[in-house]
């Protein structure tokens, strides 16, 4: 019996609901703050051309977000963890289990502009999860409640997916005005980044059947499916990454001489009416090397008719392995962003988020993503109210609240304000220092006052 497949379901969903509870999609309400340029480059590498401020330094961030539609908590608020302390219900008349976990520790990071260019270096780690097609009688096996005798039978299984990858990101961004021309701006950026996979599961059925023998066991049938394992280590495999993006901005003044953040353009900062942004985000590989296996799960199938312990499937996995050293895409992503500006401090956004699919590789997926978002912006306070419809279905309404440099946001509000059965779970967090000036202007300015000052002192003398 191949209990690979099935475990993979089982130690997925409850990783989800752990992770829910200690770490948000894309951050809707941060990354596209113009105070934010570290968590910008994200989603765009050239949104750190041509920033607001002049230094922005991450000291510590973290996000994550987490959505499945088969188990939930009922009728409860995120703030009350009492609640979760009782196991998740099992939802009913769940044809397919669905799920996906994104989470993301941004470590020291900094975003400088001298001028015309730009530059960025950020540490991070990530870790993504996906469940996608499963038959929902294996997340029924894996409630507290269980099935039933008369569950038992057989259950097709097309196109299924159970993935996890967690990996970490060294990066180095490089941005620059391309052109300045009247009141057209075109920037562009690209990070390279150094990858440290951390851990790798995968189990992948195109086609194939699930055979229920009792409530405690169950046989995958299939002859066209594959999987990939690497033990959890810190050096458990390496890669290389890269993220492109560009930006064409109406400006609201000519901008031919314009250097932010310079002297020679009077350490002004001019603002754009509207901006339309364009970035694949997220190409690469992890290479696991370091205790990792993979092969077809057909293998694996050898007949056993008690319940497994993750060890044991995994060891049998790992003598049936084709090989011990296999590549990991990431979950790359072709983005288009478009942000209009009312007032100088009222913005409106839209942007699109489309996956770039290897779904039949052993890298992790990243959801779809469209979003629509309001807010307000000033140097010391921003407040963003993104509304994310996710894989075109799901809508999830959040809010993000900066004040100076601490921001706190989710990218789905209503569980921490009202009660309801709760399916989804996001929150996100940054603290920085922020430097909205250069030092040369700030002795400008310094000297500008002197001189203003000197001037109301003789003038004041005359007039006695």
């Amino acid at each position: 019996m191949n209990k690979t497949f099935a475990k993979l379901v089982q130690l997925t969903i409850g990783f989800f609901f752990v992770i829910s509870l200690v770490f948000a999609q894309e951050n809707q309400g941060v990354v596209f703050d113009n105070y934010n340029p570290v968590n910008g480059q994200f989603i765009n590498p050239s949104n750190i051309v041509d920033a607001k401020p002049w230094l922005d330094i991450n000291i510590i961030g973290a996000s994550a977000f987490v959505y499945n539609n088969m188990f939930y908590y009922p009728n409860t608020r995120l703030w009350n963890l009492d609640a979760f302390n009782e196991e998740p219900i099992f939802k009913e008349n769940v044809n397919k289990v669905n799920g996906y976990l994104s989470g993301l520790a941004l470590g020291p990071s900094a975003s400088l502009v001298i001028e015309r260019q730009s530059f960025s270096l950020y540490s991070a780690a990530r870790e993504i999860g996906n469940i996608i097609n499963a038959p929902s009688v294996l997340g029924e096996m894996a409630s507290s409640t269980g099935i039933d005798a008369s569950d038992t039978g057989f259950y097709d299984v097309n196109n299924a997916r159970i993935k996890s990858m967690g990996w970490g990101e060294i990066g180095f961004t490089y941005g620059r005005i391309l052109e300045a021309k009247g009141s057209r701006m075109i920037t562009g950026a690209v990070s390279l980044k150094r990858l440290f996979g951390f851990q790798n599961s995968t189990a992948i059925v195109k086609e194939g059947q699930l055979h229920v023998l009792t409530p405690d066991s169950a046989v995958l049938l299939s002859d066209n499916g594959t999987y990939s394992y690497t033990e959890p280590a810190l050096n458990a495999g390496k890669g290389w990454g890269i993220s492109l993006g560009a930006t064409f901005k109406k400006m609201k003044t000519n901008v031919d001489r314009y250097y932010p953040h310079s002297t020679s353009s009077n350490c002004i900062s001019i603002d754009y009416e509207y901006k339309i942004g364009v970035s694949i985000i997220d190409l690469g590989y992890v290479n696991f090397r370091n205790e990792a296996y993979y092969g077809d799960l057909a293998d694996i199938s050898s007949v056993i008719d008690t319940v497994e312990s993750g060890n044991e499937i995994l060891d049998e996995a790992k003598r049936n392995a084709k090989g011990n050293r296999y590549n990991a895409p990431l979950p790359a992503a072709l983005s288009v962003q478009a942000d209009y500006n009312i007032n100088d401090i009222f913005y409106l956004n839209a942007t699109i988020i489309q996956r770039i699919p290897f779904i039949k590789s052993f890298g992790v997926e990243r959801e779809n993503l469209l979003t629509v978002s309001g807010r307000y912006e000033t140097k010391y306070i921003g407040i963003g109210l993104p509304i994310s419809v996710v894989n075109y279905e799901k809508v999830f309404v959040g809010l993000a609240f900066r004040l100076a440099n601490l921001t706190i946001g989710t990218d789905h509000l209503l569980p921490w304000i009202i009660k309801q059965d709760i399916y989804a779970a996001s929150l996100y967090f940054n603290l920085k220092i922020t430097l909205y000036k250069s030092p040369a202007c700030k002795v400008k300015n310094n000297n500008n006052n002197k001189k203003k000052s000197r001037y109301r002192t003789n003038e004041c003398a005359t007039w006695k």
